[in-house]
């Protein structure tokens, strides 16, 4: 009976890794590694501009959600791919991001959700944005103040991240 089970899980998961969209996937074209003797890179790099990477929420109350979005442009020579976009809690949630190369020139959106409902007093939370062009990664940056008392005051409000350097 359990290795029925296992069984289905594995033929769901297989499922899951069957059906993904190949226009996502990282292929070695769109990586690009410095010459290890000179240190050079390809000239052809995608390059990440930011419109805004930090962003001022002000002053906000206890439980809001806040919905920013993230814009920028593709300004380097080659396709640019986001390969992942990570925040700094669990309080910070991805909505949208480009998971499709993104040709030289082209814009788009990375929109993330900040929940305040177990954070009080002055944050700054961070959605790291790792990409294959210059700059390697981006850290964007969300700023304020929670006013109010924390639904949960005992809330870890640093990622699992942050509890491994510590």
């Amino acid at each position: 009976m359990m290795k029925i089970k296992y069984y289905w899980i594995g033929l769901l998961v297989f499922s899951f890794i069957a059906c993904e969209n190949a226009e996502s996937k990282v292929t070695s074209d769109l990586l690009n590694f410095p010459n290890a003797e000179t240190g050079e890179v390809n000239g052809d790099l995608p390059k990440i501009v930011m419109d805004q990477e930090v962003v001022q929420i002000g002053k906000v109350v206890v439980g809001e959600k806040i919905t920013h979005t993230f814009h920028f442009r593709n300004e380097g020579k080659g396709p640019l791919q986001i390969a992942h976009v990570t925040p700094s809690c669990g309080c910070t949630t991805l909505k949208d991001w480009p998971k499709h190369p993104m040709q030289p020139g082209e814009e788009g959106t990375i929109t993330v959700e900040l929940n305040t409902t177990n954070l009080s007093g002055p944050i700054e939370k961070s959605i790291q944005v790792s990409t294959n062009g210059i700059p390697r990664d981006v850290f964007l940056k969300i700023v304020g103040e929670v006013a109010g008392q924390a639904a949960n005051p005992n809330f870890e409000q640093n990622g699992p991240e942050m509890q491994r350097v510590q």
